[in-house]
């Protein structure tokens, strides 16, 4: 009996490991969770190894050990965050891989119970290795099409408003961002339909910074800009309206973060996660106009502004949230001179489509 404990225990730890394993590579962005992944690939193979080769059970608690250990790590990744360890500092939901990898660390640590009679539920020496494979293959399956999500192929997806909003299981993007993006993209739609006639924005307060030809026009309302609120589709900073001719079509809300944050701030990424890209407009030139900041053109290949106007005068980091299609997504940039710039390349960016291919 204790050969039999022995070989299930070890064959499922080393299929959780080699699933680690797998898994560790998607995180490559992640240092250090690349490296605890490994970590956790590493311990379970060895200790399953071993018990596999050992006569005794001496091997035995330290297979328990190290398959608890990523036990607890999977429900704290999926419940809480691991604050320490970025990449896994929100919570994420349920994927098949890490359910699955879960379960055979779990299965992995009730084998060893030396009182469990394996045999009744057909768990034999000869069994245990085959059912550890047809869990770990769909597991490393799921796990490489996660990677591949992460590539950028998952996200943006084509946001069309009147059909819903396909926001769901988006990799790396936790249950409770999916829902707080989800409860932006309704609060806007259904906020800011006030402001439908620009007249009415402007006798609110917001001011156009005078970009419509561009072909979007965004008006700016500057009592919105440090007022301690973050993303209040009740007050949001700046609104805009796709211009045809004379004619001015509300299409999205522009929200700036508070100050001055780095884009890379954690209270900005952890909203939404991956399914926002805030970004900034450092490479405008303002002047002021009737007593009113207004764009007039971009910085030269030196970064300097034309005589009269000068750079950067909003440095505040900005995200759109549209309420008419976009193939972009709810959450896209302005494409062209509009879209900024990010923390990431613009390969990488999840807001843009135009160095995409979706």
């Amino acid at each position: 009996m204790l050969f039999t404990h022995n070989k299930s225990a070890g064959a499922f730890s080393l299929a959780a490991g080699f699933v680690h394993a797998v898994a560790a590579g998607t995180h490559a962005e992640h240092k250090l969770a690349a490296m605890s992944m490994a970590a956790l690939a590493g311990a379970p193979c060895t200790t399953g190894l071993a018990l596999l080769a050992s006569k005794g059970g001496k091997w035995r608690l330290a297979l328990v050990a190290v398959n608890t250990l990523a036990i607890i790590g999977w429900i704290a990744t999926r419940t809480v965050g691991i604050g320490f360890i970025e990449g896994f500092d929100t919570s994420e939901s349920v994927q098949t891989a890490d359910a699955l990898c879960a379960l055979l660390a779990f299965i992995a640590v009730i084998a060893t119970v030396p009182r469990l009679n394996l045999t009744r539920v057909g768990l034999t020496s000869a069994v245990a290795p085959i059912v550890a494979v047809l869990l770990a293959v769909p597991a490393v399956y799921a796990t490489a099409n996660h990677q591949h999500n992460h590539s950028g192929s998952d996200w943006p997806r084509p946001y069309f408003p009147s059909i819903g909003i396909d926001i769901a299981g988006v990799p790396g993007v936790s249950s409770q961002q999916e829902e707080r993006a989800r409860q932006l993209i309704v609060d806007t739609q259904q906020e800011l339909v006030r402001w439908a006639d620009y007249n009415v924005a402007v006798s609110e307060g917001w001011r156009s910074i005078g970009d419509e030809e561009t072909g979007y026009e965004h008006f700016v309302n500057f009592q919105y800009f440090n007022d301690g609120n973050l993303l209040d589709a009740t007050k949001p900073e700046s609104i805009v309206y796709k211009v045809y001719g004379d004619k001015k079509i509300l299409v999205s809300a522009m929200y700036m973060a508070e100050g001055e944050p780095d884009l890379d701030e954690p209270e900005l990424n952890s909203f939404a996660g991956p399914l926002f890209q805030w970004h900034v407009h450092t490479d405008l030139c303002w002047s002021i106009q009737g007593g009113r900041p207004q764009v007039t053109g971009v910085t030269d290949e030196n970064g300097v502004c034309a005589p009269g106007s000068i750079a950067g005068l909003v440095k505040k980091p900005m995200v759109h949230a549209w309420i008419v299609p976009h193939p972009c997504g709810p959450f896209a940039a302005v494409e062209g001179l509009a879209e900024g710039q990010a923390a990431v390349d613009d390969s990488e960016r999840v807001d843009i489509c135009g160095s995409h291919s979706h």
